[in-house]
C-alpha cells in the first residue's frame, strides 16, 4: 500500500483474480489481506512491476492450497514443511513452468547475476500471513524471514533426519531438482533420482497420520 494507505492496483488486480477461488467471503478477506501484508513487507507489487512473472508464481502458490485445503481458513496453525523454500540468494534457471488454477506457462527468466524475486520464500510467507506454521528449508539466506527456517544442503543424505516423524500436517518440496545450483551440484540423472528418492521417503516420515501432500518435485520426478 502506498502512504495514503491506498492499494496497488497491482495488488488490486490480483486479489481480484484470485478471490474467484474462494468459496466464502471470509477467504476473500483472507486473499486481500494476505497480498496486502507480502506488499506492505516484501514490496510485492514493484517485484511483480520488474518481473510480471511473479504474479503467476503466486497465482500458482495460492491455487495449490487451494486444491488440498479447499479453503484459505483451515490453514491457520497447521504446521507445513516447505523443502527447497527458495530465499533471498537463490539463483534462477533460464525459465520455469506454473500450473496454476488460471492455466499453464513458461515464463522466461533473465535477469543480472541470475537473481530473480520469484525464487524468494513466497510459500512460507503466504502461509505465514495466513497464521499457519511454516517450517521452511533451504541452502539459501533466509536470515530475515520471520518464519521458523534451516540452512541445510538437501543433497546430503539424511539432511532431514533432525526434524521428528510425524510433526508436519503438510509437506512441499518444489523446484530443488531444477535449480541452477542442485543441477551443478549433481549432474548425474542417477544422483538426483536417489535424493528424490530420499526426500519423498523423509516426507512420508515427517508426514503425521492423513497429513497431506500439497506438492512434490521428488514424487513427480520418481514417476
Amino acid at each position: 500500500m502506498d502512504e495514503g494507505g491506498r492499494v496497488n492496483p497491482k495488488i488490486n488486480d490480483l486479489i481480484n483474480v484470485l478471490s474467484s477461488l474462494a468459496p466464502a467471503s471470509a477467504d476473500k478477506d483472507l486473499i486481500a489481506n494476505t497480498l496486502k501484508a507480502l506488499d506492505d513487507q516484501w514490496a510485492l507489487s514493484q517485484k511483480i512491476a520488474r518481473e510480471p512473472g511473479l504474479e503467476e508464481i503466486i497465482k500458482q502458490l495460492v491455487g495449490r492450497l487451494y486444491r488440498v485445503y479447499s479453503s484459505l481458513a483451515a490453514l491457520k496453525d497447521q504446521r507445513i514443511l516447505d523443502i527447497a523454500c527458495g530465499s533471498n540468494t537463490s539463483k534462477a534457471p533460464a525459465f520455469v513452468f506454473v500450473n496454476t488454477p488460471f492455466g499453464e506457462k513458461r515464463l522466461p527468466i533473465a535477469h543480472k547475476e541470475g537473481y530473480t524475486a520469484q525464487f524468494e520464500p513466497w510459500f512460507c510467507r503466504i502461509l505465514l500471513a495466513l497464521e499457519a506454521v511454516p517450517v521452511g528449508i533451504d541452502l539459501g539466506n533466509l536470515e530475515t524471514e520471520s518464519f521458523e527456517h534451516y540452512h541445510l544442503d538437501l543433497g546430503q543424505p539424511g539432511a532431514l533426519d533432525f526434524l521428528p516423524e510425524h510433526s508436519f500436517d503438510a509437506v512441499q518440496d518444489s523446484r530443488l531438482f531444477g535449480s541452477p545450483e542442485f543441477i551443478a551440484q549433481f549432474p548425474k540423472q542417477e544422483d538426483r533420482l536417489r535424493i528424490a528418492a530420499e526426500i519423498w521417503g523423509q516426507e512420508q516420515r515427517l508426514l503425521k497420520p492423513g497429513g497431506k501432500v500439497i506438492h512434490s518435485d521428488a514424487a513427480n520426478l520418481l514417476r
